[in-house]
């Protein structure tokens, strides 16, 4: 029987009913040992295919089932009624296949849905650019956000969800205004957390929630040191690193931690965590809307660029109209340890008004920014915790600053 005959026979339901039960059997009774290397790849790449395809028919019947109001009379979402017809369906993909769903009964998303009916597009991908509108729609320019996300749509079907989801980031950084931008900042920083969960066998359990800032800066310190190193078996043979990797970040961050409170005289060890931001120039200095990028991707405001430039050992990489690099800074352009130590002795702890968070815990912060022509300089500098950093740089706070301590302007 020919596809389109099992088709107009069948029916969607019955072709997926059959094709589950195939491919169940296939698996049982077609043993994957008498395959020739080709036929595994093939194998794979089909397999793949067919998840696809699967991927296609659920939000296609998702959309069906939303513009049928399916699940409102039991008081569900979407989200919550596909997950109740496909308890297998990933808790983290129900909202995206949902919103998705929805957005193809809209004309303006016609485009869109013809990609992720044809697989073209991925829902995943789909919903970032869905989600990314109805975030920006409320507060961007509606014809300049809609050029933006029609573009968006044209490449969905040539970028990797990866980097999609970093255009998107660095396009709601540049459309939303600033003052909305640094609220985001403010309730991102809100929302971290560090939590005691438990213990399993022996282990002490903890949670990590960061925001995308903490978790570049995370990322910055931890990667260097969590790279497998080489080993000695007992017969003194170098051998691999046996560490899993989850195991490697685990003592990479005790590393660090080691070191942090063995540091002497309120200067650390080693250097600072390095990160590498690359933005524009007239981003970095206010004059347009924009974002910093990351290595890791992390998608930072200008803002949150700026306060971690005090003393992050951040390499800024500033790019010109057509991104030619016009500067690309260097650690020395920041406090020395010389000068650390002098903040130390004349500052003495967090010098905010009524903190006294000690030294070793302070960033060295340029009063005058160097972005507008602050000398790295102890008549500059002056010692915050990082709590009080960030309150500094939202409020574009000044300070006295004199040979015997610092004053802040309140």
């Amino acid at each position: 029987m020919e596809v389109s005959e099992l088709v107009e026979d069948r029916g969607l339901v019955g072709v997926l009913a059959f094709a589950d039960e195939a491919l169940r059997l296939a698996v049982q009774q077609c043993p994957t040992w008498g395959l020739s290397q080709e036929q595994v790849g093939e194998a794979v790449g089909l397999a793949q295919r067919v998840r696809d395809a699967a991927q296609v028919v659920t939000v296609v019947s998702a959309r069906e089932a939303h513009s049928r109001g399916l699940g409102s009379e039991l008081g569900l979402s979407p989200a919550d009624w596909l997950r109740t017809q496909a308890p297998t369906l990933d808790p983290r993909e129900a909202p995206g296949v949902a919103k998705v769903a929805a957005a193809m009964t809209e004309p303006r998303w016609a485009a869109l849905a013809e990609k992720v009916i044809s697989g073209a597009t991925s829902t995943a991908q789909a919903a970032t650019i869905v989600r990314f509108r109805a975030d920006l729609a409320r507060v961007a320019d509606l014809e300049h956000l809609d050029a933006v996300v029609e573009a968006m749509v044209e490449v969905s079907d040539v970028l990797s969800a990866r980097e999609l989801a970093r255009v998107a980031a660095h396009a709601r950084a540049s459309l939303k205004p600033p003052a909305d931008l640094d609220d985001e900042d403010r309730v991102m920083r809100a929302g971290r957390a560090f939590r005691k969960i438990g213990e399993t066998a022996g282990f002490v359990d903890y949670l990590l929630r960061l925001d995308p800032e903490a978790a570049a800066i995370v990322e910055a310190a931890i990667d260097p040191l969590a790279r497998p190193r080489p080993d000695l078996d007992w017969g003194g043979q170098e051998a691999k690193d046996p560490r899993s990797p989850a195991t490697r970040r685990a003592d990479a961050l005790l590393e660090i931690v080691g070191r942090g409170v063995a540091a002497p005289e309120g200067v650390t060890r080693t250097p600072r965590t390095q990160l590498v931001v690359t933005m524009t120039v007239e981003a970095l200095m206010e004059r347009l809307r924009g974002a910093g990028v990351c290595d890791n991707d992390a998608v930072l405001s200008p803002a949150t660029v700026r306060r971690l430039a005090c003393e992050a050992s951040i390499i800024p990489m500033v790019l010109g109209g057509r991104s030619e690099v016009l500067d690309q800074g260097y650690a020395e352009r920041y406090f020395t340890r010389a000068q650390r130590r002098a903040l130390t002795r004349r500052d003495g702890c967090c010098t905010f008004p009524g903190c006294t968070v000690p030294p070793q815990w302070c960033d060295a912060h340029h009063v005058t920014h160097w972005a507008d022509g602050g000398p790295t300089d102890l008549a500059n500098g002056a010692l915050l915790c990082g709590r009080h950093h960030t309150v500094v740089h939202e409020r574009a706070m000044t300070a006295t600053v004199t040979t015997t301590g610092v004053t802040w302007h309140l």
